[in-house]
């Protein structure tokens, strides 16, 4: 896996340097100094960190393009870079824990000025420049808005995101203002990567490590991992974020994937920061958490438009189905009871005769604990019959959600 990582990197970047918009130096015209070595590298580096989600264990660890040329290793600290959209996650599934519902109505428009508390005047557009109208929550992460993810990041609580940061080993000095929410800070990509696999590991996060035992030369352990595990996100928000980033892979901002080859059952998400300096794909199957860093040692434009599904996915595609031999990739399946529920979409209660005749109910599976106990005090009118009656539903379930698309003018 490791040779797998590294040559993964290789070929993924030497491609990069020959596409005709990309105008920096090349690794293969580098001539290293005759004494000592340049601090930092002139052409386009890389990282990789794969981890095993039962144990923590780090299988792979690339830290750069040439060891020889540069021994400084770009995957674990202090190779901090900022995160962007790859953070957005984590903001979610807090939401999600304080009773946000996936099919959500949040505004995707232009952020206006006071709208955010603490923000004054700030106002992220979205990455592509362009703003919808309402949509649901999860499209929001699926399509990586910043607008919405920013309005998200309100229901989820500015404190707790800034927590959030810290419990997962991010940051422990994230800045306390809303620029948080879209993943304005740096960190690493080990430590990233390990903070992803709380996804397939239901909120559990494992330290990750790299040694398991050290044993004398009478064979005897004189040092083992400590196989620390801490429950760092709500195990049904976890989840129903988990789904999301399913969908990224398929028709989200990920989902060249299936273009690339991958067809595995997999979550993960973009990452893409200002001026395309830094392009992350965090990512994850039922049995291993992957993650890619693509960028300069001095921060600059990698190419126009460079996200992390153009530069970063690339590589994880490529770690992930040579890695699913040894490492099986099985459906991600929840592992809390669940429940079918009608819900309304503005008020994020169990919906009325009144939501339904007003277009905002919608169904949908939820982990039980996430269920709504109130009925929609916005639109009046009686329980539906999904709201009184919630089901138990089996194992092999739907989607978590599928039929607010009439709602959201979606097919």
């Amino acid at each position: 896996m490791q040779n797998v990582a590294t040559q993964a990197l290789e070929s993924t970047l030497t491609r990069i340097e020959h596409q005709s918009n990309f105008h920096h130096p090349l690794k293969a015209n580098y001539h290293p100094p005759e004494e000592g070595e340049d601090s930092s590298m002139p052409y386009l580096e890389g990282a990789v960190v794969v981890i095993d989600n039962a144990s923590g264990g780090i299988r792979a660890l690339v830290g750069g393009r040439d060891y020889s040329q540069s021994k400084f290793n770009r995957a674990l600290p202090p190779a901090n870079r900022q995160i962007g959209s790859s953070f957005k996650p984590f903001v979610y599934t807090l939401a999600f824990t304080n009773g946000l519902l996936p099919g959500a109505a949040i505004n995707d428009g232009p952020i206006q000025p006071g709208e955010i508390e603490g923000a004054g005047n700030w106002a992220p557009g979205n990455s592509d420049g362009t703003y919808g109208g309402i949509q649901p929550a999860s499209y929001g992460l699926i399509h990586s808005r910043n607008t919405m993810s920013v309005r998200i990041g309100q229901f989820a609580g500015l404190d707790q995101v800034q927590k959030i940061a810290t419990t997962l080993n991010l940051n422990d000095k994230a800045p306390h203002g809303p620029a948080i929410y879209i993943g304005s800070f740096e960190t690493n990509l080990k430590d990233l990567t390990s903070a992803y696999s709380a996804f397939p590991n239901v909120g559990v996060r494992k330290q990750s490590y790299i040694i398991e035992r050290i044993d004398d030369q009478n064979h005897q352990p004189i040092y083992r991992a400590a196989h620390l595990s801490v429950p760092a996100l709500d195990p049904s928000a976890a989840w129903m974020t988990s789904q999301l980033m399913e969908e990224v892979l398929t028709h989200g901002t990920a989902a060249s994937a299936r273009s690339l080859g991958f067809k595995l059952p997999a979550g993960g998400k973009t990452g893409t920061t200002n001026d395309y300096k830094d392009a992350w794909f965090i990512g994850y199957t039922s049995a291993l958490t992957c993650g890619v860093w693509v960028g300069f040692d001095q921060p600059t434009t990698i190419i126009p438009r460079g996200y992390g599904a153009a530069l970063a996915l690339p590589v994880w595609v490529q770690v992930m189905n040579k890695s699913a031999t040894r490492y099986p990739a099985t459906a991600l399946e929840p592992t809390m009871p669940m429940a079918r529920v009608t819900v309304c979409a503005t008020s994020n209660a169990l919906a009325t005769t009144g939501c339904q005749m007003s277009g905002t109910a919608y169904e949908i599976v939820l982990p039980a604990d996430k269920v709504p106990t109130q009925t929609c005090p916005v639109h009046g009118g009686e329980p539906t019959e999904f709201a009184q009656r919630i089901e138990s539903i089996p194992k092999a379930i739907p989607k978590l959600f599928q039929s607010f698309r009439k709602f959201f003018g979606g097919k």
